[in-house]
């Protein structure tokens, strides 16, 4: 009878045991599920395309070009814009000289050179609409040049981010990371999911850059459209 009591103590044991470890698995198993549920698996879900940063240099290079290419468009059509503002003023000082003569004519009654010095001045003044158009058209090949540079730049800034992030995901590489201790792969995830963020947002500045550029673009080209249908009659 004695015997019985101890093998069944015993096994009450076992049993208590047992249940402790499957417990212990089970919360084991629920802190495993929670781990996952934050950490990334497959490194191939990530959001943001892995690139090499020998790509990634090659963009910023060839941006790193189109600005300086922003740059040069920018100077000339600067240039070119101050070449029409000083034709209009030269002809609108030609302007104020030929009817001063044109005055003096009328003044000793010398009609015909009084008329002809009246067509002189409207040809100059039609001469100077013209100019003027161009001269609006100038300033919107300016502000092209500088929404293309500001684009360039963005588009350097945006590169060096993504250059940023790809460079942290080496250091923190997928294999190393998981054995790893848990602080440590959050504080990696911490800073990778940062620099995505920061890379998404510059990549939408870049985009409304873009929509901005090319917007310019085509008010440019309605205004040379424009010009040439204006020359075009003024030549007839």
């Amino acid at each position: 009878m004695k015997l019985t009591g101890v093998m069944l103590k015993s096994a009450t044991v076992r049993i208590l045991v047992l249940a402790v470890i499957l417990a212990a698995n089970s919360a084991s198993a629920q802190y495993a599920q929670e781990r996952a549920q934050t950490i990334p698996a497959d490194p191939r879900m990530i959001v943001i395309p892995a690139r090499s940063l020998q790509e990634i240099s090659n963009d910023i290079d060839n941006a790193t070009a189109d600005k300086q290419l922003a740059l040069n468009r920018n100077i000339q059509a600067v240039n070119r814009l101050n070449e029409i503002e000083f034709a209009i003023e030269t002809r609108e000082l030609s302007i104020r000289d030929i009817n001063r003569r044109k005055d003096d004519a009328g003044n000793i009654n010398r009609k015909a050179e009084e008329a002809s010095l009246k067509m002189e001045a409207k040809a100059n003044e039609e001469a100077i609409d013209l100019l003027k158009r161009l001269r609006d058209l100038r300033r919107a090949e300016v502000e092209v040049a500088k929404a293309e540079e500001e684009y360039a730049d963005m588009t350097i800034r945006t590169f060096q981010m993504e250059s940023e992030l790809q460079s942290k995901r080496v250091d923190y590489n997928w294999l190393s990371l998981g054995n790893a201790d848990g602080l440590t792969q959050n504080t990696a995830y911490q800073v990778l999911r940062g620099l995505e963020v920061n890379l998404l947002k510059l990549q939408q500045d870049l985009a409304n850059t873009m929509q901005k550029v090319a917007s310019k673009q085509k008010d440019v080209v309605n205004r040379r459209m424009k010009l040439h249908e204006a020359q075009l009659k003024f030549g007839k």
